[in-house]
């Protein structure tokens, strides 16, 4: 029997994942094929090439509150509102030039076609380009070119990719959730100053975002990608009714925003302890399919 792992798309969220597979690796549950959707295809192929989970602990607990502010453009682009060149080069120096069909582990990962809607399983080639296209945010994160296609966020069309853990041979799929939207109490609004100009306002606006701040009402950038996850929220149920998986392992990050890569350490505990608590029940059903 071959057991496959699902990890779903959510952002900072996402490194959760890190500890649902933390659980299942000390029950002696290994998968034998890992696939995923966006920072699930991030988690998925780091451990598909055979990066151990202390390893990825470890890159993950690095990422400290001033890292993401990092990514903030010198200058706006009409092409996405944060380059993805710092996160390709970490990528590079660390997967090099692996394919995916050369990885220890079968992986797989989806994306969007940008233009036609549909869904691009990504199961060869390159395993940085299938990362990136995976977790590109739309507007966020500029589309990468890969098959002949624009892709960018598989969140949008499978964000959780059981279909494609079955496609690969998975006899037997545990899928892994973290999307949960995030609860915020309503605050009173700030006034800008009107002396700024359009462009130092968005500057400020991005500045903002992406550190962190939580004490004014969600600009532009984050009212777009609430909508988002609103959105996968809605195409994930859907999804997962026309292709359940065995196992559902929903991790509750209402807690968590989906920017606070820097609050690692937490997500990996929520990850373990969720998953470990219905353990016994997942070993049952292991168990009672072979």
């Amino acid at each position: 029997m071959k057991i496959g792992v699902a990890l779903g798309a959510g952002s900072a969220k996402g490194l959760a994942h890190i500890g649902a597979l933390q659980a299942l690796e000390e029950n002696g549950i290994k998968p034998d094929i890992i696939v995923g959707t966006s920072i699930g295809a991030v988690i998925g192929g780091a451990y598909a090439s055979g990066m151990g989970l202390e390893e990825i602990e470890r890159v993950a607990l690095s990422i400290k509150r001033g890292t993401v502010k990092k990514i903030l453009p010198h200058r706006l682009s009409l092409r996405s509102l944060v380059s993805q060149e710092r996160v390709k080069t970490f990528f590079k120096n660390t997967f090099k030039d692996k394919k995916i069909e050369e990885l220890p582990l079968p992986f797989g990962c989806i994306a969007a076609d940008i233009f036609t809607g549909e869904e691009v399983r990504l199961t060869k080639g390159p395993l940085v380009e299938a990362m990136l296209a995976s977790s590109a945010i739309p507007g966020f994160f500029p589309v990468v070119e890969a098959q002949d296609k624009f892709l960018t966020d598989g969140g949008l069309v499978n964000p959780i990719p059981v279909s494609l853990a079955k496609g690969l041979g998975a006899d037997f799929v545990i899928g892994v959730n973290v999307i949960t939207k995030e609860r915020r109490n309503l605050r009173p609004a700030t006034k800008d100053n009107e002396d700024e100009s359009f462009v130092e306002r968005m500057k400020r606006a991005l500045r903002r975002f992406i550190e962190g701040e939580q004490d004014t009402p969600p600009n532009m950038i984050v009212a777009f990608l609430s909508a988002i996850d609103i959105m996968e929220e809605q195409i994930l149920y859907s999804k997962l009714r026309l292709n359940p998986p065995d196992i559902f392992i929903h991790i509750d990050t209402s807690g968590f925003s989906w920017k606070e890569y820097y609050r690692a350490r937490e997500l990996i505990k929520k990850g373990r302890e969720v998953s470990l608590k219905i353990m016994d029940y997942i070993k049952y059903m292991v168990d009672s399919f072979k």
